[in-house]
């Protein structure tokens, strides 16, 4: 199971001090199981006194306390550790890669994967008791009697045979089920950012619920029914050949073998102390298939992050940010690949049958972890080793993508452009023309998969990106706002924020303190121009904006256009806008016009 080699992987040394714990706690419970034997039995036994039973007791529950804490601690480490990594891969996945998997994913696995192998771990602890008192109790019947303790075994591993049985059954539905909780959350996702168009349309309001959202809920329903009555039905297989194994014994063995009556005592008192640590082991397994089942799913997505690339081991210089910027773009191609991780590590474990993913039952590789050495070390587009030294001295241009059976999505290119510092450059362009991909590409957050992009005549390939991604600010439209201004280090950051929301005219909506907002209740421009306020807080070379005035009254959107931008300009800042809003295009030193992912035109004012 994954679950218990992933356990071991945190620390052998606990696991093993755990395993000692458990044992010392089934010992002592078979011990109590003797001693209950010698007050019983008709024969008075030597040694059989309350002190002797008083110290198993405390000895059972001190192990016992002990070794669940011991597991208790084990396992939220686990969490915390799967956490860490999860969550490290994501910031360190490549940006189009996390579109690709799509939010619901992401968020499903943070969240419900999270929480079913949350509810696994805290089963352990109290399975290894069980499980070593279950184990001491047969030790106790193979002392009193071995054919009954052979019958015994017989009828219990041919229960655990029909139950395994099951179980292979019950864990495929509960992967299918897997998969039907991200339609669900998409679903989710989909009724509250859309009920605006729900209610607009009664029709498409029907339609949604039937078919996705309830669709999606009914069929989890229908197999979270189905795997739990299989599994009671196992549980219930399981029940009658136990009943049926002890009817044999007392019923004919006994008589055929003239077993004595204190032997025949010995066995009632076991079955009857098994009863209990078997029924909650029964009952727990349905919890560690599911944690099972979300530990596959978290090392896969984890590992469709990591085969990519794992852009937190990307080399970087902790160099100053360039003060003014000049962007050259030459013969810039990018396109789009659309297939998604399989929902499931294929046979052999997870990573198996993948390049750079980690042996079965191993963690994954700490995330700042220092890269592989090679001929001319990772390229940003993936693991494969590449030469950043052609004969004119730039980077080799990188291989596309190809997306399913050879099939590509959107290119955008060859682009040649060039962004100076002190100019305002407008993009303009029908949707899908590849103004928001252009964005990604000067920003850095896309590597461009052809052609050289430079700033300052320095070429960013994999050695520097990292460092030209904090040359930019931008804010695109599907901008998030952190209530906290985080990474800032200035004494007078609150003083900042105040002057600036003073000149976005949003001081009597929202206030500041400790570089805390005191709210991101706002309407949608009202948030644009806090994301605004970032930007310019972060007085960097490079500024984009992606259809930042589209949401804005004509008031504030001739603010931005005639104020906010010429005095970007005026600052030297090297400024890209993606608009829509023709009136204003005198504003512009530079007009780019995309179709189709080509420029149509270029024109300096």
């Amino acid at each position: 199971m994954q679950l218990i080699r992933f356990l071991l992987t945190i620390s052998r040394v606990r696991i093993a001090t755990v395993v000692v714990a458990g044992l010392v706690c089934g010992a002592a419970n078979t011990y109590l199981l003797t001693l209950i034997r010698g007050v019983v039995a008709p024969e008075p036994q030597p040694g059989v006194t309350v002190q002797a039973f008083a110290l198993t007791a405390l000895v059972i529950l001190i192990s016992g306390v002990l070794s669940q804490i011991l597991l208790l601690r084990l396992a939220q480490d686990a969490i915390y550790r799967l956490r860490a990594d999860l969550s490290s891969s994501i910031v360190s996945a490549p940006l189009e890669h996390l579109e690709r998997l799509g939010m619901h994913r992401l968020m499903a696995t943070l969240t419900e994967d999270v929480r079913s192998l949350s509810q696994a771990v805290t089963a352990i602890p109290s399975i290894c008791i069980d499980v070593a008192t279950i184990i001491g109790s047969f030790v106790f019947l193979a002392v009193v009697s071995g054919p009954i303790f052979a019958i015994t075994i017989a009828g219990t591993l041919l229960g655990i045979a029909c139950v395994e049985t099951f179980l292979k059954r019950v864990r495929r539905i509960y992967q299918a089920a897997r998969e039907n909780e991200d339609a669900l959350l998409r679903s989710f996702q989909a009724v509250t950012l859309g009920i605006k168009e729900l209610k607009l349309h009664r029709g498409r309001r029907r339609d949604f619920m039937d078919r996705q959202l309830l669709g999606a809920s009914g069929a989890l329903r229908d197999q979270n029914v189905d795997a739990g009555s299989k599994f009671a039905v196992a549980q219930g297989i399981g029940q009658i050949l136990q009943l049926g194994t002890m009817a044999l014994i007392l019923f004919v063995i006994a008589s055929a073998l003239d077993v004595p009556h204190d032997v025949m005592v010995a066995y009632v008192l076991v079955t009857t102390f098994l009863s209990m640590p078997m029924q909650n082991f029964m009952h727990r397994l349905p919890d560690l298939l599911r944690g099972d089942v979300a530990l596959a799913k978290i090392r896969t997505m984890n590992l469709s992050m990591e085969t990519l690339h794992d852009e937190a081991r990307l080399p970087y210089t902790d160099r100053p940010a360039v003060e003014s910027a000049r962007l050259e773009l030459t013969g810039i191609g990018y396109s789009y690949r659309a297939e998604v991780p399989p929902p499931f590590p294929p046979p052999g474990g997870p990573g198996a049958g993948r390049p750079g993913g980690p042996p079965p039952g191993r963690g994954q590789r700490p995330p700042h972890a220092p890269p592989p050495r090679g001929p001319g070390g990772p390229d940003v587009n993936g693991h494969k080793h590449v030469h950043h030294g052609g004969a004119d001295g730039r980077p080799m241009p990188m291989a596309p993508l190809p997306g399913p059976e050879g099939e590509e999505g959107f290119r955008l290119g060859p682009l040649d452009l060039v962004f100076e510092p002190g100019q305002i450059s407008f993009v303009v362009g029908g949707n899908g023309s590849g103004k928001s991909t252009l964005a990604k590409i000067v920003t850095g957050l896309y590597v461009p998969r052809t052609g050289t992009l430079s700033l300052n005549g320095e070429p960013i390939d994999h050695e520097n990106i990292e460092w030209f991604r904090q040359n930019s600010s931008a804010v695109f439209t599907d901008f998030h706002l952190f209530e906290d201004y985080l990474g800032f280090d200035r004494p007078d950051l609150d003083g900042a924020v105040r002057s600036y929301l003073d000149q976005l005219q949003l001081s009597h909506k929202v206030t500041v303190e400790n570089g805390r907002l005191s709210t991101l209740d706002l309407s949608q421009g009202q948030r644009k121009r806090l994301a605004l306020l970032t930007a310019l807080l972060e007085d960097r070379a490079i500024y984009v904006f992606d259809e930042w005035a589209a949401d804005q009254d004509p008031k504030f959107r001739e603010i931005f256009y005639r104020d906010i931008l010429t005095d970007l300009k005026d600052r030297g800042k090297t400024v890209i806008v993606i608009t829509h809003d023709d009136r204003y295009f005198d504003r512009a030193d530079q007009l780019v016009k995309l179709d189709y992912g080509r420029i149509a035109a270029a024109v300096a004012e």
